[in-house]
């Protein structure tokens, strides 16, 4: 099938030849987004409808409807991006998710058979031990399905009628995480910037618009002096937080008159009121320790935001933007608070909210080089995302 070939290659072979080489055209702009919330709403509840009368069965088409809404709504340099997805293509992919994890129950039920002989271990039976291994590789798969969702998405974007597309391997970027992660975690989180960097690299290096690849010259050790200062200021949050919370509690507990016995008593016997009582003290410690920990985490996700984008680069298109820590912060908690609030019906709003924050903060310095780009021979994958729904949440 013959696609249009993109503004860029209309103009004259021979006018292109005769200019002369010229330093890059480094003009800033900002991409542009004029989505409206009422049109994406309407979409949505539509979207909402649908699934509870097909218990669920639309949601790849709905999901579909709203790509193509966001993506027709957001242009750069004065284009619109198109997405060219079906949501037949996430059906299928989905489908062929449930036979992986039918073909994994099979095989658990084997070894339940032959390896252990129906013979259970304490009160471990077969569906403990299925339900264990899921859990054990959904792990890497919701890695694994991260990069092959972002590859379809990426397959069915198109700017100016060049396809966009991901090269590199999903399992060897499932696996990396999952080991890098796990380092991380056995390190008490001391490697997040090597993680960061090296789960970033292919993400950005990997990406292809056309034949024009993305380059990225991040460094962990670039980043590491301000994530010391985090950790350690993180840990001195932590621990004024826990004093406060303690102190609050021992002076309460002596107000009211109550011994280390009363308390262990109560703990061992607990009524209703006792439970609320802990449950709203274990509320509000939440909410003390979220205040004091949410602006320096806003601090270095906006400061790691802003290295990412500054070492991307598309061919003589370079990236930059200067989101600040309060924007990070009022965008992370408003976003959060109106999930919450409304129980997951203000997925528009916040992805409404997305699009205008990139809009107004990420700048583009140049253009790409038109005559130097030409539609990419690999078309993606047939379907998509089908880890990513069985592992995780898929979103838009």
């Amino acid at each position: 099938m013959n696609h249009p070939s993109p503004p860029w290659h209309q103009q004259p072979v021979a006018a292109a030849a005769a200019l002369a080489p010229a330093a890059p055209d480094l003009t800033p702009s900002r991409p542009v987004y004029d989505g409206r919330l009422g049109e994406l709403y309407a979409i949505y509840l539509r979207h909402i409808v649908l699934m509870l009368l097909t218990l669920g069965w639309s949601r790849f088409w709905g999901r579909t409807r709203l790509r193509r809404y966001l993506w027709s709504h957001l242009a750069v340099l004065g284009d619109r991006f198109e997405y060219r997805g079906h949501g037949r293509e996430l059906l299928i992919g989905f489908l062929l998710a449930l036979l992986l994890i039918a073909a994994w129950a099979g095989l658990m039920w084997l070894v339940w058979i032959h390896v252990f002989h129906e013979r259970p271990v304490a009160t471990f039976g077969a569906f403990d031990i299925f339900s264990l291994s899921v859990a054990l590789i959904g792990f890497p798969l919701a890695f694994v399905g991260h990069y092959a969702g972002l590859r379809y998405r990426l397959s069915r974007t198109r700017w100016r009628g060049v396809r966009c597309w991901l090269v590199g391997s999903a399992w060897r970027y499932g696996a990396s995480a999952t080991f890098l992660t796990f380092l991380n975690a056995c390190t008490g989180q001391l490697l997040t910037p090597v993680v960061s960097v090296n789960l970033a690299r292919p993400r950005i290096a990997n990406v292809r618009f056309g034949t024009l690849p993305f380059t990225f010259a991040g460094s962990a050790g670039d980043i590491y002096g301000r994530f010391i200062g985090y950790y350690f200021l993180n840990i001195f949050a932590w621990a004024v937080a826990l004093v406060i919370v303690f102190a609050a509690i021992g002076g309460t507990v002596s107000e009211l008159g109550v011994s280390t016995d009363d308390i262990g008593d109560l703990l061992a016997h607990p009524d209703a009121r006792t439970v609320l009582i802990i449950l709203a003290i274990a509320i509000g410690a939440y909410i003390l320790f979220g205040l004091l920990i949410l602006p320096l985490r806003c601090w270095w996700q906006a400061y790691l935001f802003r290295y990412l984008v500054s070492h991307c680069r598309a061919g003589n298109v370079l990236f930059a933007t200067a989101i600040s820590t309060r924007q990070m912060w009022g965008f992370m908690v408003l976003n959060y608070m109106i999930v919450l609030v409304t129980l997951g019906l203000g997925w528009p709003w916040v992805m409404h909210r997305t699009l205008r924050l990139i809009a107004r903060e990420l700048w583009i310095y140049g253009a790409p080089d038109g005559a130097a780009i030409t539609q990419p021979t690999d078309r993606g994958p047939g379907y998509g995302e089908g880890l990513l729904d069985m592992f995780d949440v898929a979103g838009v």
